[in-house]
C-alpha cells in the first residue's frame, strides 16, 4: 500500500513538472511572438527610413530614438521593473488596482520628462542643429505615448499572460507600418514624421491592452498607490543607476561619432546596429519572462541550475546569428540599404557578437536582479562604464565607426566577467546566511 501511494505520488509530482514545463514554452512562445512582432515593426522602421531618409537626416533620427531609448531606461527602472519584481508577490491579491496605480506613475513620468526633452530640443535650435532640433521636439510629444505601450505589455507579463501582449504587438504592427508607408507615400516623410507614427500606433495598441488587462484605477489616496509608489522608488533608486548605465554601451556612440564623422557617421552606426536588433530584441522577450522564473527559483533554492539553464538556451541562438551575419554580411549589407552603407558591411564581423555577450550579461543580471540586489549590480555596471569611458572613446576617436565597435564590445566583455562575479559572491552570502539561520534554529 505505501508502495502505491509512493509511486502515484512520484507520478503526480512528475506530471505536474511537465505541465509547468508545458506552460513555460507556451509563455515563452508567445513572449517570443510579442516581442518579434515588436521588434519586427521597428526593425522594419529603421530600415525604411534608413533607404528613404538622407544620411543627416537618418543620423538625426538615430540621435533622437538613442535619446528616447535612455528615456526608457529610466522609465523602465522606476516603473517596469519593480512591477515585475512584485505584480506576482506583495501586489498579488490587487493586481488591477496595481496596474493602476503604474498607470498614474506612468503620467507623473510623462509630465517630468516630456518638457526636459523639448528644452533640450530649443538648446538645439539656439546651437544652429535643425535636424536634431526637430527630432527631439517630436520625441518630446511621442515619447508619453510610446513608453505607455512599453508599460502595459509588460503589465501582461507581470500577469503571467504574454499572449496578451503578442495581440497587442499585432495590433501597434500593422498599425505603425502602414502609418510609415502612408506618411512616405505623401512625400512627408521625416524623423518628425516617423515619431508621429509611433506615437499614434502605440496610443491606439495600449489602450487596446488597458481594456484587456481590465485595469482598475484606484483613488489616487489610496493606500495602495502610495505603499506602491514608496516600494518602486526604494527598488528603483538603484536600478535607474543600472538602467542607465546599461543604455551607454549600444547608445553613446550615436551621441559622440557626430563629433568626429558627422551626422553620416552616426547614421551607418545605426545601419549597422539595425541588423542586429532581431536577435537583441528576441533575447530581451525571453528576459521578462527570467526574473519572475528566476524569484520562484530562487524561494525553492534552484536558482543556480536555472541560471546555467537559461544561459545555454540564451547563448546558443545570438552565437548562430553572428556566424550568418558575419559569412553573408555583404548580402545583407546590399538587401538591407542597397549600396547606401556597403563600405561598411566587415563592421558586421565585429559588432556581430554583441547579442552572444548581451545574452550572457542580461541572464547574469536578471540572476542579480531575483536576489533583490540592484545596489551590486549598479557597481557592476559602473565598474565596466570604466572601460567604455576610457577603452571606448578613445577607440572611437581613433578609428571611428569600427572603434565604436571595439568599444561597445569592450564594455558587454568587461560587464559579463564582473556582474559574474557580482552573482557568485551574492550568491555565497546568501547561502551562508540562511545555513547559519538553519543552524540556529536547530539549537533551539
Amino acid at each position: 500500500m505505501m508502495f502505491e501511494k509512493s509511486v502515484i505520488s512520484a507520478a503526480r509530482r512528475l506530471m505536474g513538472r511537465a505541465w509547468e514545463q508545458r506552460g513555460l514554452l507556451e509563455k515563452g512562445f508567445w513572449a517570443l511572438m510579442d516581442q518579434g512582432l515588436f521588434a519586427t515593426s521597428n526593425f522594419a522602421l529603421n530600415i525604411m527610413l534608413a533607404r528613404w531618409l538622407t544620411p543627416r537626416e537618418y543620423g538625426a533620427f538615430g540621435i533622437a530614438f538613442a535619446v528616447y531609448l535612455f528615456v526608457g531606461v529610466l522609465h523602465t527602472a522606476v516603473l517596469i521593473e519593480p512591477m515585475l519584481v512584485f505584480c506576482q508577490g506583495r501586489y498579488r491579491e490587487r493586481i488591477s488596482g496595481y496596474l493602476g496605480a503604474m498607470l498614474y506613475g506612468h503620467i507623473g513620468f510623462s509630465i517630468l520628462c516630456a518638457p526636459a526633452l523639448f528644452g533640450v530640443g530649443v538648446w538645439f535650435v539656439w546651437r544652429g542643429q535643425g535636424e536634431i532640433a526637430i527630432s527631439l521636439m517630436a520625441l518630446s510629444v511621442a515619447c508619453p505615448f510610446t513608453l505607455l505601450l512599453w508599460l502595459v505589455r509588460r503589465a501582461c507579463y507581470a500577469r503571467l499572460e504574454p499572449r496578451m501582449a503578442a495581440s497587442g504587438g499585432a495590433l501597434y504592427m500593422v498599425l505603425m507600418l502602414a502609418g510609415a508607408f502612408g506618411v512616405y507615400e505623401m512625400g512627408e516623410i521625416s524623423p518628425a514624421a516617423a515619431l508621429g507614427v509611433m506615437a499614434i500606433s502605440s496610443l491606439i495598441s495600449s489602450l487596446w491592452l488597458i481594456l484587456r488587462l481590465r485595469v482598475e484605477m484606484p483613488k489616487v489616496s489610496d493606500p495602495l498607490v502610495r505603499d506602491s509608489f514608496r516600494k518602486h522608488w526604494e527598488y528603483g533608486r538603484w536600478s535607474v543607476g543600472n538602467k542607465a548605465l546599461s543604455w551607454i554601451p549600444s547608445n553613446i556612440f550615436y551621441l559622440i561619432l557626430p563629433l568626429w564623422g558627422g551626422l553620416g557617421a552616426s547614421a551607418a552606426f545605426r545601419s549597422l546596429m539595425n541588423l542586429l536588433m532581431p536577435m537583441l530584441q528576441a533575447n530581451s522577450a525571453l528576459t521578462v519572462l527570467l526574473l519572475p522564473g528566476f524569484v520562484r527559483a530562487r524561494e525553492q533554492g534552484r536558482l543556480p541550475s536555472r541560471v546555467r539553464l537559461s544561459l545555454v538556451a540564451y547563448v546558443v541562438p545570438p552565437l548562430v546569428y553572428w556566424l550568418v551575419l558575419g559569412v553573408f554580411h555583404e548580402q545583407v549589407m546590399s538587401l538591407a540599404y542597397g549600396d547606401k552603407y556597403a563600405g561598411y558591411a566587415g563592421l558586421l564581423w565585429i559588432l556581430g557578437f554583441a547579442p552572444v555577450l548581451a545574452s550572457m550579461k542580461e541572464v547574469l543580471s536578471q540572476a542579480v536582479r531575483a536576489l533583490e540586489r540592484p545596489d551590486w549590480l549598479f557597481l557592476a555596471y559602473a565598474v565596466s562604464t570604466v572601460v567604455l569611458g576610457t577603452l571606448g572613446v578613445l577607440a572611437t576617436y581613433l578609428w571611428g565607426i569600427g572603434g565604436a565597435g571595439v568599444g561597445m564590445m569592450s564594455f558587454q566583455a568587461a560587464t559579463t566577467v564582473v556582474v559574474s562575479w557580482t552573482l557568485l559572491v551574492i550568491y555565497r552570502r546568501s547561502s551562508r546566511n540562511s545555513e547559519a539561520l538553519a543552524g540556529e534554529g536547530d539549537g533551539t
